[in-house]
């Protein structure tokens, strides 16, 4: 899988997130952002369309989340699999899509330091600015459902 992150796609950033080849749009908007926009997006570049809601991205929202459920989506849809390209966003592509890239990369066998340096790689200005909070909370989450099993 290569993972993706930014903000909410639009109309400016629609050719572009095509260009990446984008087999499964993930949305972690909540409904009354207006997620099903991003739905559309998907439709149009041709890529799957994954909604994950999540109501903003403070922690009490963040920890009441069903990780481990949205976990098994993205496994059912193929979003994990050797050759998906996946394109993670929540508005700003920073809090809930920073918290959520970070607990994948846990989830699927990472370590804290790797799974940082990942999500820096990726995108730095994520990783700069998803908060230590996000950041503790995820590794909670992850050590309560136990990471991937093959």
């Amino acid at each position: 899988m290569k993972l993706i992150l930014g903000p909410r796609p639009g109309k400016k950033s629609k050719d572009q997130i095509a260009e990446y080849g984008v087999s499964h749009l993930v949305t972690l908007l909540a409904d009354r952002e207006d997620a099903v926009a991003s739905g559309r997006i998907a439709q149009q570049i041709g890529a799957d369309w994954i909604h994950l809601p999540i109501d903003g991205g403070h922690i009490e929202k963040l920890a009441a989340f069903d990780l481990a459920g949205a976990f098994k989506t993205l496994t059912a849809a193929g979003a994990i699999e050797g050759d998906a390209v996946v394109y993670l966003h929540c508005s700003a592509g920073i809090h809930r899509t920073g918290f959520f890239a970070y607990a994948l990369f846990r989830w699927l066998g990472q370590e804290p330091d790797e799974a940082r340096t990942k999500l820096a790689d990726i995108r730095p200005i994520t990783a700069d600015q998803v908060g230590e909070d996000r950041l503790a909370l995820a590794d909670r989450m992850i050590a309560a459902i136990g990471r991937q099993t093959v």
